[in-house]
């Protein structure tokens, strides 16, 4: 069996470009690798669909992914945010969950 090394930032690229691409609200993914864990991928998704909630909602979700060869397992964790919030944090009006920055942030967008 072929062994694949993990790549981060390659995983993060991939997984930003899937959800632009299967989920037609979301009009920006903010990769955020500052602060994380060697195999966390942190992503933050910006969706034009999601219904207004309050600003003290903000719990990421996190998903293991536990890879047969092993080389590759990570976790991925996902923040949604409206249009609105994004524009707040990005003006430091609202915070990021506890240990996320972004510092050294990388967009992607459709």
């Amino acid at each position: 069996m072929k062994t694949m090394n993990f790549n981060r930032d390659r995983m993060a690229e991939f997984y930003a470009k899937q959800h632009i691409k299967t989920d037609p609200g979301t009009v920006l993914v903010v990769y955020l690798p500052h602060g994380a864990e060697e195999r966390e991928i942190r992503l933050l998704e910006v969706n034009s669909l999601m219904g207004d909630r309050n600003d003290n909602a903000f719990f990421p979700i996190s998903f293991c992914l536990d890879r047969e060869d092993k080389e590759s397992t990570h976790t991925l964790s996902i923040l949604d945010v409206t249009p609105e919030q994004w524009e707040r944090i990005e003006s430091l009006k609202l915070q990021l969950p506890d240990g996320w920055s972004l510092e050294n942030a990388k967009r992607y967008t459709p």
